[in-house]
């Protein structure tokens, strides 16, 4: 990829990460897209190429320190600094907690908690060597109070949100600011799987909405503190 500045997604090939995506791209950036879904992460890549933006798509599985491993291996190659990081990739299955398949009680706590710190520890070096760089980390307000039939869900992205304050207060002493995100229920398939009914859709919140609130973070048009949790509404 060429100079300038690049930011990685993951979850990037549909929903909030798609979204985000396209507006840090509208942005200037040059984006990574970590997709565990091949199709949906070049088809998101392909996408942005055709309205001019440099975009590499990545197959990672976020919750696998390999894949992790081996994504931050060709970020260095291939870029050699990271400017933004957007930590979106998430899974969700409800339920009562006794009834939730103890497969999908692992892969929430594997996707949605480890591996945004997985990923933040495997990229921060190459954020480190810009003179400023964000982190944003999409979790829920379902990470601020809890809710029956979402318990692993909502252990999860409580835990982003302290994942997210206790980073910013490890990288104080640095230029880089580091976000959550808190979006109420969106507009993508994780919602669907909530049984919201067609007719009940336009009533959700937009994914483009979720990204204009990281995007304004990433370029410092909203200033929120470092270590904040914004709840995105509308």
């Amino acid at each position: 990829m060429a100079k300038g500045r690049v930011a990685l997604v993951t979850g990037a090939g549909r929903g909030i990460g798609r979204a985000t995506a396209d507006a840090l791209a509208a942005e200037g950036f040059r984006v990574i897209l970590a997709e565990l879904r091949p199709q949906l992460g070049r088809r998101a890549a392909r996408a942005l190429a055709q309205r001019g933006t440099e975009a590499l798509f990545i197959e990672t599985d976020v919750a696998d320190a390999r894949s992790v491993r081996r994504m931050a291996t060709e970020v260095r190659r291939r870029v050699g600094h990271l400017d933004c990081l957007v930590n979106n990739a998430g899974v969700l299955e409800p339920g009562p907690l006794t009834r939730v398949r103890e497969e999908a009680v692992q892969r929430m706590l594997a996707v949605n908690l480890a591996g945004p710190v997985l990923v933040t520890r495997a990229l921060l070096p190459l954020m480190r060597r810009r003179r400023q760089a964000a982190i944003v980390n999409v979790a829920s307000l379902l990470g601020k109070f809890g809710m029956a039939d979402y318990v692993t869900y909502c252990a999860s992205k409580f835990g982003v949100v302290g994942f997210t304050e206790a980073l910013a207060a490890e990288l104080q002493d640095t230029d880089i600011g580091v976000w959550a995100v808190c979006p109420g229920q969106v507009d993508t398939p994780l919602a669907w799987k909530t049984g919201v009914a067609p007719d009940e859709r336009k009533s959700l919140i937009r994914p483009e909405s979720v990204a204009r609130v990281i995007a304004q973070l990433v370029m410092g048009r909203r200033r929120e503190r470092s270590g904040a949790a914004i709840d995105v509404t509308r």
